[in-house]
């Protein structure tokens, strides 16, 4: 914010040091002109902050209950619109029973390869999230 200050007040005193050979007229035009730049700065400006918000990591939250893990674990920061996966994975004698995403059951989806694991791809990334796992024992012989 600095910097558009410094760039109004570099242009306001270019523009009046100009002024003692001026008339009236070509003083108000001028401020009109300033006036103009100022407004065309702030517009940049905000636009600047809307690409920012946009395109700023997006954080996804993960965590494991008592009888297995979840990889990646704690805060990941991803990039907007990637499409990461987490994959929830029992210990011996347990099994998944749950996988909440943003506080909402999406099931214990078993992972087509391994007997005790669940995975879970979050798409097109555009907020924060939270993802937690939640395991039982596993009464399977």
């Amino acid at each position: 914010m600095n910097a558009v200050k410094t760039v109004v007040v570099v242009l306001v005193a270019g523009a009046l040091a100009g002024i003692g050979t001026l008339g009236c007229n070509t003083f108000k035009g001028v401020g009109r002109d300033i006036q103009g730049v100022g407004r065309g700065i702030q517009n940049a400006v905000e636009k600047a902050q809307r690409w920012n918000e946009h395109h700023r990591l997006k954080r996804i939250t993960a965590s494991a209950g008592v009888g297995g893990t979840i990889s990646p674990s704690g805060l990941t920061s991803v990039p907007p619109g990637s499409s990461p996966t987490f994959t929830a994975t029992a210990n011996a004698g347990y099994r998944v029973a749950d996988v909440l995403v943003d506080g909402r059951s999406v099931g214990a989806f078993p992972d087509l390869y391994h007997d005790n694991a669940s995975s879970y791809t979050f798409y097109d990334i555009t907020r924060h999230h939270t993802i937690s796992a939640s395991f039982e024992v596993n009464e399977r012989r």
